[in-house]
């Protein structure tokens, strides 16, 4: 997959967006990024506002699913 294909628009952002504030999380958006081989699904990090913690979540537009996945520590970061 090209660099411009894995490439998160801001309209894919803001779907996503909206997906995971229908279902009803709250916290920062701190990097997007489209999950190999799976279309329209997408890994997303959101932070907590209030301490900082980092989780990753799974989110799928087509399926309106999303799955956390792990809490991120020093093992598991996201380059800034």
């Amino acid at each position: 997959m090209s660099e411009k294909a894995t490439e998160v628009t801001q309209r894919e952002m803001i779907r996503i967006i909206g997906l995971f504030r229908k279902q009803g999380f709250k916290g920062n958006y701190l990097s997007f990024q489209h999950v190999a081989d799976e279309g329209a699904a997408y890994f997303v990090v959101m932070g907590d506002e209030n301490n900082g913690n980092q989780g990753l979540f799974k989110a799928n537009l087509l399926t309106g699913e999303v799955a956390f996945q792990y809490m991120l520590d020093e093992d598991h970061v996201v380059t800034k």
